[in-house]
């Protein structure tokens, strides 16, 4: 689907008080290397979500590179035969510390272009339902402003403190712009 589509669609989704007042934006620098792009989402004008893939790459590498210090892992070491490389315990060990890497980053709203594109192509094929007990922190967090969640279900919502902040952030945007006071 093209991102206009998907943009319109969105965009329909959202409850009236915010219709107008949240905007999604994309773009894609073509004349980089690999063409990066950014999502971003804002409300009256301000940033509220964003997604850079230039912002990432760069506090990724700053991110793992210090988690390998602090683990003092070690380089894959070479061997003539690929697949013991590819499967030595120092390449799982680097792996795994990009993904943690990943894992805190995300903890602080910190994403690449694909953590949004993807998750907001599939939004439109799903019920609120769905939308809201899915697993997928970008879903969830836009169930928020979805004009299918009504007002009493709104005011049911109960977030733990493991909830990620940004489905909490846009929780009190829905509740501020409905003027439904939040306990707490």
């Amino acid at each position: 689907m093209q991102w206009s589509k998907t943009k319109s669609t969105l965009e329909s989704f959202l409850c009236d008080k915010l219709k107008g007042r949240i905007k999604i934006y994309a773009t894609v620098y073509r004349k980089f290397h690999d063409g990066p792009s950014r999502v971003w989402i804002t409300f009256d004008k301000k940033e509220i979500l964003s997604a850079s893939d230039v912002t990432y790459a760069v506090k990724h590498e700053k991110l793992y590179q210090q988690i390998k210090e602090e683990k003092n892992l070690k380089g894959i070491p070479y061997n003539a035969d690929w697949d013991v490389m590819f499967n030595s315990e120092e390449r799982q060990e680097l792996i795994k510390a990009s993904d943690d890497a990943e894992e805190i980053m995300i903890n602080q709203n910190i994403f690449e272009s694909y953590h949004l594109y993807s998750p907001l192509m599939d939004y439109g094929s799903l019920s609120i339902d769905e939308a809201i007990n899915s697993e997928n922190i970008i879903i969830k967090a836009y169930s928020m402003f979805d004009r299918r969640l009504g007002k009493r279900r709104l005011e049911k919502l109960e977030f733990t403190k493991e909830t990620h902040p940004l489905i909490v952030d846009f929780y009190k945007i829905r509740c501020d712009v409905e003027g439904i006071t939040l306990n707490g």
